[in-house]
């Protein structure tokens, strides 16, 4: 005779699960789709933002691609003017280097001589908002407003900036729109040196094993620290070693092959 077999509770087909009343059944479903469609109008009044890249905003893949023939580097200093820029600029002109410098506009009429003596010396300066805010996300009325208010301030001083670095990197379409507005470009950079957390600077130096293209790039710094003013001699003494051609932004943007020195 066969043996029975039984089977284990755990294998044992499910019964089918039953709605324990009508009532509740069509409760939760309208429920569910009240959700959905709270969730829909939601979606539609504010959108999630697009981030595909702009042709027209100088990222870092868009200036990495720059500056190859001529090993171009350009030094850009964010967050200034401050109370280390004029240590910062003794430095340039001793070493006949020129930088970038993306102020904040509230800064700009607490150091005007320091903003003289910076376009003096051949400095670049550009719009890094008026109060270091995130644009992104940001009213269009608002985003605008960071801009003008900065470059009044430089206008003041006959400065008028070429390009826009928003704060942290971040903007969106409305930023793009507003730096356009102002006949700016927004640009960022290829690489970070992330000096605000004090570390060592060297990280940032390029090893010779990079061959024949040498090295080249935007570099963000922040003229605001005092561990990176201490440190960039020796930057540009070894940037130089690695085979650098200092230029600005400027310069870096619009040379798309062997920079010509007058």
């Amino acid at each position: 005779m066969l043996a029975q077999t039984t089977a284990h509770p755990l294998h044992a087909p499910r019964a089918p699960r039953q709605c324990p009343g009508t009532l509740a059944c069509r409760t939760s479903a309208f429920f569910l789709l009240s959700l959905c469609i709270q969730l829909v109008a939601a979606l539609t009044l504010y959108p999630a933002p697009t981030f595909a890249r702009d042709p027209s905003v100088l990222d870092g893949l868009v200036l990495a691609q720059r500056g190859v023939s001529a090993n171009l580097c350009a030094l850009t200093f964010d967050d200034g003017p401050g109370q280390t820029t004029e240590a910062l600029l003794n430095i340039l002109r001793d070493k006949g280097v020129r930088g970038t410098f993306f102020v904040v506009g509230s800064r700009v009429h607490r150091y005007p001589e320091i903003l003289k003596r910076l376009v003096a010396e051949g400095n670049e300066v550009g719009n890094h908002t008026f109060t270091h805010v995130s644009l992104r996300q940001r009213q269009p009325v608002e985003q605008l407003s960071e801009i003008i208010r900065t470059n009044e301030e430089l206008a003041k001083l006959g400065i008028v900036p070429r390009y826009l670095r928003p704060p942290y990197g971040r903007y969106d379409n409305a930023t793009i729109d507003a730096a356009a507005a102002q006949s700016m470009t927004i640009a960022l950079w290829s690489v970070d040196s992330r000096d605000w957390r004090k570390h060592d600077l060297a990280a940032v130096l390029p090893r010779k094993s990079y061959g024949v293209r040498g090295v080249r790039g935007v570099f963000l710094f922040h003229d605001n620290h005092r561990e990176t003013v201490e440190a960039l001699p020796s930057l540009i003494d070894r940037l130089a070693e690695a085979g650098c051609t200092f230029v600005t932004m400027s310069e870096y943007v619009e040379t798309s092959g062997p920079l010509c020195l007058h």
